[in-house]
């Protein structure tokens, strides 16, 4: 007999309730147990004198979760969560730090923090460390982050499971453990990969039962939309290559409840008729007032929704909120919101609607309700064929443009298990041009099969140019440089972590159950190619490039060697592998130095170099409203002058008023008579903070900074 999903879940409400009565008595021993093992494997400083602790039962694990804390008013606390096998499985501490107090450089280095972290695994984790695969992917290291992060994943027989591992945090300036967290599946089996297909074999199965396709992409630059063609998998991160049959499998999670409550809440906002009180008007807020009044009116919108037969929208009915607005990112033009209700003792509804304010055209709806508990009386080919008889009216034009491709659920994951008819389905048209889907444009609707209505419909639509794509790479070449520069690997994982209307509660339990060996993308790099030349794109549609250390192949024996290295591992640098230290740094460089080092709670997004002009002009963006720079000096290319570069270090130390007071200064510099009497105080702050040393007894304000140079100024300014 099928399980019914309501009385699956009571009775693991029931269950939830029942277990801490009687397993977590008074008598049980497993508390004090629990707070000795934490007590043994870290130190409880006495200052934490006051501890709570709170308990819970995953299976047959009991996991006591302790917490110490201090009386002060400043949080100190530490966070342990063991389980009755003696397994820590969390912890965390946080210490009150004063930012202004510590050195913004580490005091340890990386390699360093890293012995720490593993003989902190070790002593925890005495017989699984050979098990632990460090990964090893550059962070966007920020001077403002004060740990190192450390994450492994698990193993078995040198193949990865990616699924367990356990992730550190260690004190760039203490070496003391922030955070610990491990997540590992007790009782797992892993099959054998001696019988295992080859990579070849798998690569094969993987263009004929996945595969890569062409589509159009886009992404968004100063409020424009970009379109671009690119080559992406046609299935998504739940599929892989079975490692010993080669089919396709889908080990993703599979959902037949009823869906979240998928409204749009957007505010509502007031319209009224404005004063004329003799108050001029600028000639964009003219534009804007002979734009909207060209727009339809509310009361227009209003009837326009009500008349979709669709909604039911009858005098029942009342309009909430109704809300004008300018459409996503700018791009979209104006659009209306409308949200309607209709409540009484027995039955609550919400419809919101929204439409293109010119045209009328309905680009969004969502009707919710209570409903009654019924089985389903619609199959998912009914529910289709009432979803396209709509979309036939609303949109006949849209719709014939567009494509349905149903990707199926691999019938294995659902072995031994039964399940009720689905009560919602949700159907996806995805936008074609040229015979070439726009992924990002279409058409979602959500059917109900209970009541056999319609309850969801969403349009994408883009008005944008289609580049050609008559000569894009062919798919063979496409698929070399996919294996070749992207490549699938061995992997163990688990089938679906959460299935609803389970057969048999405990269905998921670890207690033996089997990891599946598949071969998986590889997830390190995006998924993306470009059309034309099989390049790597980021979410951007930019050319990827690959996160790897910040290291240079030429300063070995340099003066500033030390100080650039240390730099280097805070991420604090220009793109390499080659620095040049010797050459002279421009005036955008040097700025990217500072936007990396600035007190403000953000660096420049990690970024060692400028990509674009656009990535140029947000640097700049951020600098002046930092007031580090000017308006007026902004020259990205020039070479820096020595004094230019002490007067944006002083400005970044915000003592730009106490600078301008030159005549208050004591310049000794026997050439100050060259230098820029308005930095005069600056240059005079930077020696005094030893920021600045001069060359003997010179300044040279007008000679061009070397990029070494450059470093070792910034180097200097976080000694302060």
């Amino acid at each position: 007999m099928k399980t019914k999903i309501a009385l699956f879940s009571a009775l693991v409400m029931l269950l939830a309730v029942l277990v801490p009565v009687s397993a977590f008595s008074a008598a049980d021993t497993g508390l004090e147990n629990a707070i000795k093992t934490a007590k043994q494997m870290f130190d409880i400083p006495e200052s934490l004198n006051n501890f709570t602790y709170r308990v819970s039962s995953e299976g047959d694990l009991k996991i006591w979760m302790l917490n110490w804390s201090s009386n002060d008013d400043k949080g100190t606390n530490i966070q342990i969560s063991i389980d009755n096998t003696g397994d820590i499985q969390n912890y965390n501490s946080y210490k009150y730090i004063d930012y202004d107090s510590i050195k913004k450089l580490p005091s340890i280095s990386k390699t360093q923090a890293q012995k720490k972290a593993e003989e902190i695994i070790k002593k925890l984790n005495p017989n699984i460390f050979d098990n632990l695969k460090l990964l090893q992917r550059n962070q966007n290291v920020s001077i403002n982050d004060n740990a190192y992060y450390f994450n492994y994943i698990r193993t078995n027989n040198d193949i990865v499971f990616p699924q367990n591992g356990i992730s550190l945090s260690i004190s760039k300036q203490t070496g003391e453990l922030q955070n610990y967290n491990k997540n590992w599946s007790k009782d797992l089996l892993f099959p054998s990969s001696e019988k295992a297909i080859s990579l070849k074999e798998a690569q094969e199965s993987y263009i004929n039962n996945l595969g890569l396709d062409l589509t159009y992409k886009y992404s968004t630059e100063d409020k424009k939309v970009k379109v671009y063609g690119a080559y992406s998998p046609i299935y998504n991160s739940d599929y892989y290559i079975d490692a010993f049959t080669g089919e396709r499998i889908n080990l993703g999670r599979v959902f037949y409840n009823e869906t979240a409550d998928m409204a749009m809440k957007e505010d509502a906002a007031a319209f009224g008729r404005g004063m004329d009180n003799g108050v001029a008007l600028t000639p964009e807020e003219t534009a804007a007032v002979e734009e909207v009044s060209k727009f339809l009116s509310q009361q227009e919108v209003e009837t326009i929704a009500r008349n979709l037969e669709v909604l039911e929208l009858d005098q029942s009915f009342t309009l909430d909120s109704a809300s004008l607005y300018k459409g996503w990112l700018g791009i979209k033009g104006y659009e209306w919101n409308l949200n309607f209700i209709k409540s009484d003792d027995k039955t609550y509804s919400r419809v919101s609607v929204r439409m293109d304010a010119s045209t009328g055209e309905i680009t969004y709806f969502n009707t919710s309700s209570k409903t009654e508990d019924s089985d389903a009386k619609y199959d998912k080919d009914a529910a289709k064929s009432a979803v396209e008889e709509f979309l036939n009216q609303i949109q006949p034009d849209k719709f014939k443009q567009t494509k349905y491709k149903e990707i199926e659920n691999e019938n294995e994951i659902l072995e031994n298990i039964e399940i009720e008819a689905p009560k919602y389905f949700s159907f996806q048209y995805k936008r074609m041009v040229n015979d070439i889907p726009f992924e990002s444009n279409g058409i979602t609707i959500s059917y109900n099969a209970v009541t056999g209505k319609i309850t969801n419909y969403s349009l994408e639509w883009f008005d944008v140019e289609f580049p050609s794509l008559d000569n894009a790479a062919t798919l063979d070449k496409i698929y070399d440089i996919f294996f070749r520069d992207i490549g699938l690997e061995l992997q163990y994982t688990t089938a679906i972590s959460n299935i609803v209307y389970a057969k048999e509660p405990g269905i998921n339990s670890d207690s033996n159950k089997e990891a599946k060996l598949v071969y998986a993308v590889n997830s390190d790099k995006p998924l993306t190619l470009d059309a034309f030349t099989g390049a790597i794109l980021n979410s951007n549609g930019e050319p990827y490039k690959e996160e790897k250390p910040l290291e240079y192949t030429d300063i070995k024996g340099h003066y500033a060697q030390d100080e650039i290295e240390t730099l280097a591992q805070a991420g604090i640098g220009l793109e390499g592998p080659e620095l040049k230290p010797n050459e002279q740094i421009k005036q955008k460089d040097f700025l990217l130095l500072v936007s990396q080092i600035i007190d403000n709670g953000y660096s420049f997004y990690g970024k060692i170099a400028l990509d674009s002009d656009n990535e140029k002009e947000d640097l700049y963006k951020l600098l002046i409203q930092e007031g580090i720079v000017k308006e007026s000096e902004k020259n990205p290319d020039a070479p820096l002058t020595r004094e230019e570069s002490v007067k944006f270090i002083i400005r970044a130390l915000k003592y730009e008023k106490i600078a301008s007071l030159s005549d208050i200064f004591n310049c000794t510099f026997k050439d100050k008579d060259e230098i820029n009497p308005e930095l005069i105080g600056h240059v005079v702050l930077a020696k005094g903070l030893n920021i600045v040393s001069g060359d003997g007894d010179y300044f040279r304000p007008k000679a061009e900074l070397k990029k070494a140079d450059a470093l070792i100024i910034i180097y200097n300014y976080l000694q302060i």
